[in-house]
């Protein structure tokens, strides 16, 4: 496992900087936290901390740390490889707990690291469901028998989840409630009283609620009444039954990179699952563990139909839940399935499949980051200077559930201790930052910030507040000649991808 683990590592390792949409802007959002910290110019005087500790913070401190010894791109590329690592040993830990030690099935999670959220630059999200498969393998090992130490561990678990993304937190303590449900009832399946199966577990239920309302007052801290998307349709309301389904069990959600040929080996091992639980279905006693998880796979597959696209301010909500349901089927079938003729084939499929997404990967990736990479030529802005980032479209590019492109400026920016005036999703409440004076430009994507940019400058009041514009992707005519009007120079170019406009 380990060899398959270092293969899919070394895609992120081996290229220039690792490609993502979100990633570059939690890379800078590091930067001004520690000028925060450190009360250094520029950051500080045009961004403010809210809060030292969120359910974003993992990722931030851990990068911060990172940047003591290495540059924020190898460190970027260091959490990935990392949480990938997290990953595969977690989705072990998961499986040797409803089956043999050294089992073949603990390969079947390795194909499904690198998964659309990681490229989508959700670390911490990601990060918080490799914590989640070892505290689910925990709650399934330990629940009868905690000790002090163990539900120690346990709540320290808890508090790193809750630390790091509260989506997988609360689908930890939706599984435990799960077990805690399934194995009462097949203890009184098969004959023990109502009564002394609930005294018998007094302790675990006590711990369960413990963790539920602490999670649930942490979480409250941050949620704000009336967050526009409260109130979103879900993906059934916009899409049908059939789309959404389809869409899912296609796995467009999941897989990273979309053409069939990418998706077709991540399908193979999800199809194998399914075949070898309909292989012992007839012949299959209910059993705690294999319900549990076929029950939270299901649970997590409706949550992606049902639940809203934007809560609380964050976007992709529904899409967090996919992975899961994926994770949970192939922990499930190893639960059901013991025959050794299934167990070779899925460890077998599983290394196949995963040598096949190295190589299909690998060479996407490295296009894509040397590409983004070439803009390290380009002379940097003064140091405090104000710019926006402007595209013409936001749609993602063919073949691609990710936009790398949206937010790759930033490295500019970064690079240039440039201030970002279009400061994205800062205004999430569990983001630890805010502006210190937001503006007309804060919060906007690119493709906004291109349409309010077009309506001021007709105006005449277009970008006075600005040192300098990026023009990301294909070039906006109206932008270009509106600019030009105004004066604006071309300063620079990194091939088509983006063009760089200073004030006169």
């Amino acid at each position: 496992m380990l060899a398959l683990l270092l293969l899919t590592a070394a895609i992120p390792l081996t290229v220039p900087m690792f490609p993502s949409q979100d990633g570059p802007v939690h890379l800078y959002y590091v930067d001004v936290l520690r000028a925060i910290l450190t009360h250094s110019a520029p950051y500080a005087q045009h961004f403010q901390l809210t809060r030292f500790l969120t359910p974003y913070s993992l990722e931030y401190y851990t990068l911060l740390a990172l940047e003591f010894v290495f540059s924020p791109i190898f460190s970027e590329k260091l959490l990935v490889a990392a949480y990938i690592f997290a990953f595969g040993l977690g989705f072990r830990y998961l499986v040797e707990s409803v089956t043999e030690r050294g089992s073949p099935w603990i390969l079947m999670g390795v194909p499904f690291c690198l998964h659309a959220l990681v490229y989508m630059g959700f670390l911490n999200f990601c990060t918080a469901v490799a914590i989640l498969l070892f505290e689910c393998g925990f709650w399934m090992r330990y629940s009868a028998q905690l000790t002090g130490r163990r539900a120690a561990a346990l709540l320290a678990g808890l508090v790193l989840l809750l630390l790091t993304h509260p989506v997988p937190a609360a689908v930890f303590l939706m599984f435990a409630g799960l077990y805690f449900v399934a194995d009462l009832s097949c203890e009184v399946w098969n004959g023990a009283r109502w009564s002394a199966a609930w005294r018998a577990r007094r302790v675990p239920l006590a711990i369960l609620a413990a963790m539920s309302l602490s999670a649930l007052a942490w979480v409250s801290l941050f949620l704000r009444p009336g967050q526009p998307g409260a109130h979103e349709v879900n993906h059934i309301a916009t899409m049908g039954w059939f789309d959404t389904v389809a869409t899912e069990l296609q796995l467009y959600p999941v897989a990273a990179f979309t053409r069939l040929g990418d998706r077709a080996g991540l399908a193979l091992v999800l199809i194998f699952a399914c075949l070898a639980i309909l292989a012992r279905i007839r012949h299959w006693r209910p059993r705690k563990q294999p319900v549990t998880l076929l029950a939270a796979s299901s649970i997590c597959f409706l949550l992606y139909c049902f639940a809203p696209e934007r809560v609380n301010g964050s976007f992709y909500f529904a899409e967090r839940f996919p992975i899961l349901w994926a994770l949970f089927l192939l922990v499930g079938a190893a639960s059901i399935h013991r025959r050794r003729a299934w167990n070779l084939a899925a460890g077998g499929i599983a290394m196949v499949v995963t040598l096949a997404l190295f190589f299909q990967q690998r060479a996407k990736v490295m296009r894509l980051a040397s590409e983004i990479a070439a803009q390290e030529q380009l002379a940097p802005a003064p140091p405090g200077s104000v710019g926006l980032i402007v595209s013409q479209t936001r749609l993602v590019p063919d073949g691609l559930e990710f936009n790398p492109y949206m937010w790759c400026a930033v490295h500019y920016f970064r690079r240039s201790r440039a201030i970002l005036a279009n400061d994205p999703w800062i205004d999430v409440p569990l983001i630890m930052l805010r502006p210190a004076h937001p503006g007309r430009w804060s919060y906007l994507d690119p493709d906004s910030a291109s349409a309010l940019l077009i309506a001021r400058t007709l105006e005449g009041t277009s970008a006075r507040d600005l040192d300098f514009v990026v023009q990301m992707g294909p070039a906006n005519g109206e932008v270009d000649r509106l600019l030009r009007r105004e004066g604006w120079t071309l300063s620079g170019q990194s091939g088509g991808l983006m063009r760089i406009y200073r004030r006169p």
